[in-house]
């Protein structure tokens, strides 16, 4: 019973001995706001410029034929025709009409795939810098403010500008 008693004894002090050593790891925890990253960063701001470009071309042809619905219209109810003529010309605004919504279509689904495929690459691009930071200053755990629920936090454990930083700095190359 002794001998019980002093094994359990001698078990108990390794465990408070590895306990207290756990407890001794400093614990580093960083806080970072995606929504302030989306919205500070140079990078990300360039990367909207240049697919806001490429859909002003689309958005151009959009509005001339919205354009010459409009006159088509205008002509419609600003003059007489003949039945054959008013029907030829309802004809054509029709089809006008109908290219106009599918091309409204095109336009809007596409600029939700180069948005999805935007967001997905920053997204990428923003992780891997978190990764990086957190391995080369040692956090312990970074959370993402809105995704985590984390209601408030000091700026003391804010790495948005790091992140924003180091992020800006590694796509500016």
């Amino acid at each position: 019973m002794k001998r019980l008693f002093a094994v359990l004894c001698v078990l108990g002090a390794f465990l408070l001995l590895d306990a207290a050593r756990l407890g001794a790891e400093t614990l580093k925890i960083g806080v970072f706001d995606m929504q302030r990253l989306m919205r500070e960063s140079k990078t990300i701001a360039a990367y909207r410029q240049k697919l806001s470009s490429e859909l002003d071309a689309k958005g151009k042809l959009f509005q001339e034929q919205q354009g010459a619905a409009r006159e088509l219209e205008e002509k419609l109810q600003g003059q007489k025709f003949s039945p054959e003529e008013k029907r030829r010309l309802e004809d054509r605004l029709a089809t006008t009409l109908r290219d106009l919504k599918r091309l409204r279509e095109d336009l809007d689904l596409e600029i939700q795939k180069k948005d999805k495929e935007l967001t997905r690459r920053v997204l990428n691009e923003i992780n891997a810098i978190i990764r990086d930071l957190a391995s080369r200053e040692k956090y312990t755990l970074v959370f993402e403010r809105s995704s985590a629920g984390i209601v408030h936090f000091t700026d003391a454990v804010d790495i948005t500008p790091g992140v924003i930083g180091a992020y800006d700095a590694k796509k500016g190359k």
